[in-house]
C-alpha cells in the first residue's frame, strides 16, 4: 500500500466509517492532521509520519482487512455496544477483532437470526448496504399464515415503508401451505420484512438471513463465526465493484 493517502481514505481505513461519512467529518472541523485543523477533502497523509486525530484523540491506522461471517443467533443485538446491556453480536468475536475495528454490514434485529457480514472496511460496507448498488439479501421467513397470492404480488411490486416506495422482492413458496417463503430483497430499512408482513396482517415466527450478496450462510451453527475466504472475498468485492 502506498505511504502517501487521501484524507478520506485514510480515515476510512481507521475505522471511522466510510470515505462518504469521514468526509462530513472533515467538513465539520473534526479532523486535525499534526495539530492542525483539516478544511481540504483533497488534503494527503503520509501514513508512517504524520499525526491524525478525530475529536483530539489520535487514530490508529489498521493496514488489515478483515472479513468475517456470523451466524446470529436469536436474541443478540446488532450493535457495537448497548446501554440496556443486552447481548451483542459483539461478544460472539474475538477481541483483536474488536481491536481492528471490526463492525457488522447493516443490521438484523434482536428477534433475527442468520447471516451477519462483520468487517473494518468502511468502503465496502457502505457499498454493501446502500440501496443504489442492489446487493441482493435473502431470507426464510415463517408466517403465522399461509401468504395469498394477491398479497405476495403486492409486496413483490413494493410498497411504502417510512413514507417511501421499497425497491421489488422476490418470494418463493418452501411449503405446500405457503407459510415458509424466501424473501429477497436489496435494502434493508428497520424492521423491514416484519413490518412488511405485518401491512398485509401476517406475523413473522421466525427471521433468518441465509445469503448477503455472493456469501452463503451454508452449515456455519448458531453464534459461530468465520473468516471469508478468499474466492468469498474476491466475490463480494466483484459485487460492489471494488
Amino acid at each position: 500500500m502506498s505511504k502517501i493517502l487521501r484524507i478520506n481514505k485514510y480515515l476510512s481505513l481507521c475505522g471511522l466509517g466510510a470515505r462518504r461519512k469521514v468526509e462530513d467529518f472533515i467538513l465539520n472541523k473534526k479532523i486535525k492532521l499534526n495539530g492542525e485543523v483539516v478544511h481540504s477533502l483533497s488534503q494527503t497523509v503520509d501514513i508512517e509520519n504524520d499525526i491524525v486525530e478525530y475529536d483530539n484523540v489520535i487514530l490508529t491506522f489498521i493496514d488489515k482487512r478483515y472479513f468475517i461471517i456470523l451466524n446470529k443467533p436469536k436474541g443478540y443485538v446488532t450493535t457495537v455496544n448497548d446501554e440496556h446491556k443486552r447481548p451483542i453480536v459483539m461478544d460472539l468475536i474475538p477481541e483483536k477483532f474488536k481491536r481492528a475495528m471490526v463492525v457488522p454490514v447493516g443490521r438484523l434485529d434482536s428477534d433475527s437470526e442468520g447471516l451477519l457480514l462483520m468487517t473494518n472496511d468502511g468502503d465496502i460496507a457502505y457499498k454493501l448496504t446502500h440501496p443504489k448498488f442492489g446487493i441482493e439479501k435473502a431470507y426464510i421467513v415463517e408466517l403465522d399464515n399461509p401468504l395469498q397470492e394477491p398479497d405476495k404480488k403486492r409486496i413483490e411490486k413494493g410498497i411504502f415503508l417510512y413514507g417511501e416506495k421499497t425497491n421489488p422482492a422476490k418470494i418463493d413458496f418452501l411449503d405446500s401451505f405457503k407459510k415458509m417463503i424466501k424473501i429477497t430483497i436489496t435494502e434493508g430499512k428497520k424492521r423491514h420484512i416484519r413490518l412488511t408482513f405485518k401491512k398485509f396482517s401476517y406475523k413473522v415466527k421466525k427471521l433468518k438471513r441465509v445469503s448477503f450478496g455472493p456469501i452463503q450462510i451454508g452449515n456455519l451453527y448458531s453464534g459461530s463465526y468465520r473468516m471469508l475466504r478468499k474466492d468469498e472475498i474476491r466475490k463480494l468485492l466483484k459485487a460492489v465493484d471494488m
